[in-house]
């Protein structure tokens, strides 16, 4: 079955980062042979190189599936739905453009765009989405996407079909007017599929951590990158003060991006030189490492109570920091475990803290096998129904 799934895969044209979160971090139960292996007792137990494992066989799948002619079924009814569903969201956001201008509409729009491309990728029209990997698909924070939804789930553009429980993620779809029964006739292409995936990466970019510049000076950037506008012109497209465009465009020409008469310079190694020279090279990497670990500590918050026995990641980790292991660890440890992308008051020495401390020191260890072993913790937990029947957990987020 998995080796069916894998070549299923390779037909489908799927990219190797694709597939390794499916196996190793949303864990698809279809790609278990990849994660671990069968012993001679008959039972199953982690492999040591599950990367190397599934490098090994994706290689074999996509040579196999060279010399194999693709099927002419087509794709399947649940993967044209989705792809109906985010070709007509698509089009019904360029028809509206003045509702992405200023800030929040920047933000909306890469919301959306981020929840389009896993509605494609899952081939489903309801998604799990997290908030943090919402906010890294997006090039946002989380607490931004937190407030962001509020709004678009008001206005009627995207619904929460089934609520977060403890580490699992919430489960969301696009909405589509008149309950799906009005249809704009749009169909999703493959131009569609290249635009949606490079205004995603652009917006992942270190560069745009810069306060100078932020998601507004990645819009300024992209409307020149169209073609030479003035101030004037640039501030009615985005819905921003010439003020604000004339800011942009000081900081965009001090760090290499564009030149005074309006000229644009797009090539990645361009803006990995600009965030550089800005101070933020490495910025997105950190916020990704920064948010896993979030979710690695609220899998072992949730492990310690729910799944205290036989737990490899107990055993790994030891118990989740008490309030006076928390007082002995150093505010600096903690610190450095936030990073630079954390922002709000200065850390403390609170057992979440002490916990995102550990958890660090974990991950340095031996990131990949880290990361395994908190997906493999969070499989172990109870479904989320379970998860959702006691009171206190009615307002957890998900991890």
């Amino acid at each position: 079955m998995g080796w069916s799934i894998l070549l299923a895969c390779a037909h489908a044209r799927m990219q190797y980062r694709d597939l390794h979160e499916a196996a190793l971090t949303d864990r698809w139960p279809g790609l278990e042979f990849v994660r671990t292996h069968r012993t001679n007792a008959g039972e199953r137990t982690p492999r040591l190189d599950a990367t190397a494992e599934l490098a090994r066989q994706w290689a074999k799948a996509v040579t196999a599936a060279s010399y194999t002619q693709s099927s002419t079924a087509g794709p399947s009814p649940a993967r044209r739905a989705a792809e109906t569903t985010v070709a007509d969201l698509l089009t019904r956001m360029d028809s509206q453009p003045h509702r992405w201008s200023g800030k929040t509409g920047a933000q909306d729009r890469l919301v959306l765009l981020a929840l389009a491309a896993r509605t494609v990728a899952a081939a489903t029209a309801e998604v799990h989405l997290s908030e943090r990997d919402w906010a890294l698909a997006a090039g946002l924070t989380r607490d931004t996407v937190a407030d962001r939804l509020k709004a678009l789930v008001q206005q009627g553009w995207v619904a929460r079909v089934q609520r977060a429980a403890g580490p699992w993620a919430a489960v969301w779809q696009i909405v589509r007017p008149g309950g799906g029964e009005r249809r704009s006739g749009a169909v999703f292409t493959p131009e569609m599929q290249s635009k949606l995936d490079a205004e995603l990466e652009c917006a992942r970019e270190d560069i745009w951590h810069a306060r100078p510049l932020g998601v507004l000076g990645m819009r300024v950037w992209t409307q020149l990158a169209s073609g030479r506008l003035s101030v004037r012109e640039l501030a009615a497209r985005l819905g921003i003060c010439p003020a604000t465009v004339r800011s942009k465009l000081r900081a965009l020409r001090s760090l290499g991006l564009c030149t005074a008469d309006g000229r644009v310079y797009r090539s990645r190694s361009r803006l990995a030189r600009a965030a550089v020279a800005a101070g933020v090279d490495g910025a997105h990497a950190d916020r990704v490492r920064l948010y896993r670990l979030h979710s690695a500590v609220f899998v072992w918050w949730f492990t310690t109570r729910h799944q205290p026995q036989r737990s490899d990641a107990l055993a790994e980790w030891g118990e989740f920091p008490d309030p006076a292991e928390a007082e002995q660890t150093h505010p600096t440890d903690i610190a450095l475990a936030y990073g630079a992308t954390s922002t709000g008051p200065p850390v403390s020495a609170t057992t979440w803290g002490a916990a995102m401390a550990a958890q660090d020191l974990h991950r340095e260890a031996d990131p990949d096998s880290w990361w395994e072993l908190v997906a493999a913790a969070r499989a172990a937990l109870p479904a989320p129904d379970m998860l959702l029947a006691p009171h206190q957990w009615a307002r957890t987020t998900a991890a």
